[in-house]
């Protein structure tokens, strides 16, 4: 049996396919799916106790990025590896997604092992694609596998952070582990090396699924915007459901929500009472998925904006 598993990393600026050592994955639990971090390390000389942090949770998602649970918060030291179990006690089986968020104190993040209780699905994110993609990142000194030309495989790490007060563009990231597990190559080959990393600029969940890109993408003005109308006609499944239109996220006369962005409808739990219904906050500015795990209904923030307008 190989000792490697295929994984996506940098070759000269480049996202190609490399060796992972399978060493990096440190076994299953049985509650739930094991995600591991590594976080990056300064050089022998650099003193400071910078390049760990907290992570405030991992979060797991379904092949359909339905909620299956969370973990319990972390601290990984300076080059320091963690594993922290999903808590999937209510069921809900194998990890499509993973998503995870820093706290207040940044964190480099080297690589990322996602290995699912049932033993069949497995992945590997570095911080190579944090730095093929724009984010910010650093270089690696601990070797995570091998390239293709023989050499060792030391990935740069990526930078995640909550606090916002340096600068770093993101706080959370979510990733397809079939992406980067399962097929990297196809990931390649389609284009989707980037693309099948979602970042976010808090520690709220990320709700969208990587890998659904916007065809044509929408300026923050509209991102940051929710309509709700109550006039006769303007229906948002119509307006999910037409390749043409282009616009803000909408609340529609029947009852359900459109996310523009990706052309995805669900119901207001108003008027559907289902798994996967939405809510609209008070204030209209934060749209609540609901979900049930291990036997209690969550509410996850889906979406957040700045302004609300109201057709009438």
């Amino acid at each position: 049996m190989s000792n490697v598993n295929a994984a996506i990393g940098l070759v000269s600026g480049v996202l190609t396919i490399t060796e992972f050592f399978k060493s990096n994955f440190v076994g299953i639990d049985p509650k739930g799916a094991k995600v591991s971090i590594k976080a990056g390390l300064g050089l022998v000389t650099d003193s400071t106790d910078d390049w760990g942090g907290r992570i405030s949770a991992v979060h797991a998602y379904n092949n359909g990025n339905e909620y299956l649970g969370e973990s319990d918060s972390v601290r990984i030291a300076d080059g320091g590896f963690e594993s922290v179990i999903v808590d999937q006690t209510g069921g809900g089986g194998q990890p499509g997604f993973i998503s995870l968020a820093n706290a207040n104190d940044a964190t480099c993040v080297q690589w990322v092992t996602v290995e699912a209780r049932d033993l069949q699905k497995e992945g590997a994110w570095t911080g190579d694609i944090g730095e093929a993609c724009g984010q910010r990142t650093f270089y690696g000194i601990e070797r995570a596998g091998t390239l293709p030309n023989g050499d060792d495989w030391i990935p740069f790490c990526t930078w995640l952070d909550a606090d916002g007060t340096d600068g770093t563009p993101s706080a959370a990231m979510k990733f397809r582990v079939d992406a980067y597990g399962e097929d990297p190559q196809g990931t390649l080959d389609s284009g989707n090396g980037c693309a099948s990393t979602l970042w976010g600029p808090d520690q709220a969940p990320i709700a969208a699924a990587p890998a659904k890109r916007e065809t044509h993408a929408r300026p923050l003005s509209l991102i940051e915007t929710l309509i709700m109308s109550d006039i006769r006609n303007q229906t948002a499944e119509w307006l999910c459901s037409q390749a043409h239109t282009w616009g803000p996220d909408f609340v529609g006369v029947d009852g359900k929500f459109c996310d523009m962005g990706i052309k995805q409808l669900s119901p207001l739990c108003s008027t559907e009472d289902i798994e996967g219904c939405v809510d609209i906050a008070e204030n209209g500015k934060a749209v609540l998925k609901r979900s049930n795990v291990a036997r209690r209904e969550v509410h996850t923030i889906h979406k957040t904006y700045k302004r609300v307008a109201h057709n009438h």
